[in-house]
């Protein structure tokens, strides 16, 4: 643990100092978003991967924003993939952030933090660093990109034992489009990639369904770069399958008291 959060206060230091954040918040498979939780708003996420013969362990999550301030943010959150109780399931995340226009005008958002951060070294302690850099733009969406780092050298590997501990993580969104129906409020075409060819090396893309702005879920497939390295991460359990069809469950909900109405 105590490398755990030496991690996390380097990657403080990497937002503060301005040069560059599981889960931590997604995109669709990968941290690349600067987005950040907000102040005292749960995320609770459920998410299945699977295809007719193969499975990874179900993911519970919560992440929850811990800062209350408008230009410096900060969320922390545990993932839980079971079935399997055990330390070896459990993983935490954390995340420094500052959204678009916090440095002057036009400026992209900027994150840095860490995920995978397990609780056995030899097992599921991948510690792995990420910063990005993020901007929306009209008509085109959300173009995110940034890159990762894993602090453990045994865990980030191939299939073959050779490693791979950084790569490149890139993500796009679309513009949201709003459908306004009862039952449905909007949809945002989503893809991102994390390249390695390691547990986590992959890419995906879907289709995310807003039921009202807090609750939604999102549907598609994950193809993976090693899914023999992929199948030997306890994190997500034993499949040799490329590819994985996800469905996501997100809900949001305000743990900030109302603020009193304006008097009349």
């Amino acid at each position: 643990m105590m490398k755990a959060l030496r991690a996390l206060t380097l990657c403080a230091v990497m937002a503060s100092a301005g040069a560059a954040r599981a889960t931590p918040r997604t995109t669709f498979w990968t941290p690349a978003t600067t987005y950040v939780q907000p102040y005292l708003v749960p995320h609770l996420t459920y998410d299945t991967y699977v295809t007719e013969r193969s499975l990874f362990q179900n993911d519970y999550g919560i992440t929850v924003g811990v800062l209350p301030f408008e230009k410096l943010q900060a969320e922390v959150g545990i993932d839980s993939f079971m079935p399997g109780l055990t330390r070896n399931n459990l993983y935490l995340n954390g995340k420094l952030g500052m959204p678009e226009g916090a440095l002057g005008a036009g400026m992209p958002g900027i994150s840095a933090g860490i995920f995978g951060v397990g609780f056995k070294s030899d097992v599921s302690d991948y510690n792995i660093l990420h910063a990005e850099l993020g901007k929306a733009l009209p008509a085109i969406g959300t173009l995110t990109a940034g890159g990762y780092y894993g602090l453990n050298d045994k865990l980030l590997v191939s299939s073959t034992g050779v490693k791979h501990q950084a790569g490149l993580l890139a993500a796009w969104s679309s513009p949201d489009i709003n459908v306004k129906l009862p039952g449905l409020d909007k949809i945002v075409l989503a893809a991102d990639l994390q390249t390695g060819k390691n547990a986590f090396g992959a890419v995906g893309g879907g289709v995310y369904f807003y039921f009202t702005p807090a609750v939604d879920i999102l549907v598609g497939p994950v193809y993976f770069f090693d899914k023999n390295a992929t199948a030997q991460s306890v994190a997500v359990g034993a499949t040799k399958s490329d590819v994985l069809w996800t469905v996501q469950l997100d809900v949001d909900f305000d743990l900030r008291p109302a603020k009193p109405a304006p008097k009349s």
